[in-house]
């Protein structure tokens, strides 16, 4: 199957944040790219309910905030998150490939406190 550029869907995820999903009617395994700058989300953590989900790094760096831990990720690394844990991400001009284990819906994604 192909999903072309054209046919990716744009979401603001924060006021300095967006995603490109790509459609496809596969419900096991969604992708994503993602372009990141400064802290997401503003306040807070978030987390996913029920996905797996890898970070690919494109380009660009960043710190990920996890279970009282500091990850530096940057061009090459992969990072994992599984369901139900809560994190925040600073961003400096981060690109990311995400592909997730089911597919993503809005539903699943939460912001926490």
């Amino acid at each position: 199957m192909l999903i072309k550029k054209s046919q990716r869907i744009k979401k603001q995820i924060a006021p300095n944040g967006f995603v490109y999903e790509y459609p496809d009617a596969n419900k096991d395994l969604g992708i994503a790219v993602s372009e990141l700058h400064g802290r997401i989300p503003a306040e807070g953590k978030m987390k996913n309910n029920v996905c797996h989900e890898a970070y690919y790094v494109l380009s660009g760096s960043a710190r990920v905030f996890i279970d009282g831990q500091i990850f530096e990720i940057s061009e090459g690394d992969v990072f994992q998150i599984e369901p139900q844990q809560e994190f925040y991400v600073e961003a400096q001009d981060l690109k990311l490939i995400i592909p997730t284990t089911p597919a993503f819906y809005p539903e699943q994604w939460e912001n926490v406190k």
